[in-house]
């Protein structure tokens, strides 16, 4: 029995690691805290943390289920996922009477979501977790809703190489292909945006910011990564 316990505790000591956390046992299980103000009706989300149940690292689950993430938002906020295999929006997810309809829907990094709050002024929805530096996320041919899959935002900018490749040179890339367009969503207008990348050059540049997302389509499969340093 000790030794199954031993084996576990260093598990999730690699674990801890791997995502950047404190290793003591007594750190904090979700050190990073991100904050973001919603005005009213849609806006795009995404949470660029990866997020554990507990308060401490002994006894962190990672948990990036919408019922962990957001408890707190109000009453009939909907959340709505677009499904790429289907090329349709799943059923919205609804918080009512203190809990969502689906608590267990994810919302992981590289993952993105509408969100409609109903209340007459803004709402900060605040993601708690740890910057993975190693996060990815595949955009597949058609149309696909995605977001950063670790800290930091989207580079849609062409892919250049330096002249002296540097480590992590190309991390958090889009590398835009020809005929990709990103449909950006602003929240204050309500209305999208449309971004084209053509003959090598966009038509406007798509910015994406901290804990927004957006939807893509291509032609082109790719997978956008984290390639930059890990703090230790």
């Amino acid at each position: 029995m000790k030794i199954k316990l031993v084996l576990v505790s260093l598990a999730l000591v690699s674990a801890i690691c791997a995502v950047g956390q404190p290793v003591g046992w007594n750190s904090p299980a979700n050190p990073v805290t991100i904050p973001i103000t919603l005005p009213p009706r849609w806006s795009l989300i995404a949470n660029p943390l990866y997020h554990n149940r507990g308060s401490t690292v002994a006894d962190a689950v990672p948990d990036n289920t919408v019922g962990e993430l957001l408890k707190v938002v109000p009453n009939g906020t909907h959340l709505l996922k677009f499904d790429h295999a289907t090329q349709e929006f799943l059923p919205r997810n609804v918080f009512h009477a203190g809990r969502w309809s689906d608590p267990q829907q994810t919302l992981a990094p590289g993952e993105g979501a509408f969100i409609f709050i109903p209340a007459r002024r803004p709402f900060t929805v605040t993601f708690t977790g740890n910057c993975g530096y190693n996060g990815s996320v595949f955009v597949p041919a058609g149309i696909s809703l995605i977001s950063s899959p670790d800290c930091g935002t989207i580079k849609f900018a062409p892919l250049v190489p330096p002249p002296i490749p540097r480590f992590g040179w190309d991390s958090l890339s889009f590398d835009p292909q020809e005929g990709d367009v990103v449909y950006s969503f602003d929240s204050t207008a309500q209305h999208f945006q449309i971004h084209t990348f053509r003959n090598g050059a966009w038509d406007s540049l798509p910015n994406i910011g901290v804990a927004e997302s957006c939807f893509v389509q291509t032609t082109q499969p790719r997978t956008i990564r984290y390639t930059g340093p890990v703090p230790f």
